[in-house]
């Protein structure tokens, strides 16, 4: 599932209304390939599995 990294903090912030997760840092996790994600033109789209299973919560 691909979302654009405001969706994706979106959906976290969703299941977890007190995460200290941010959108800087789900960007910042992309510049570093720590987790996977697709440039579509000037768009980063979070593959949200991924983003998910880097913070523990889809095991």
């Amino acid at each position: 599932m691909l979302r654009s990294i405001n969706k994706a903090f979106e959906e976290i912030k969703a299941q977890d209304p007190d995460t200290s997760i941010t959108v800087h840092t789900i960007r910042v996790w992309c510049q570093e390939h720590k987790i996977k994600f697709l440039m579509a033109g000037k768009r980063t789209l979070v593959d949200l599995e991924s983003l998910l299973a880097y913070i523990g919560q889809n095991k």
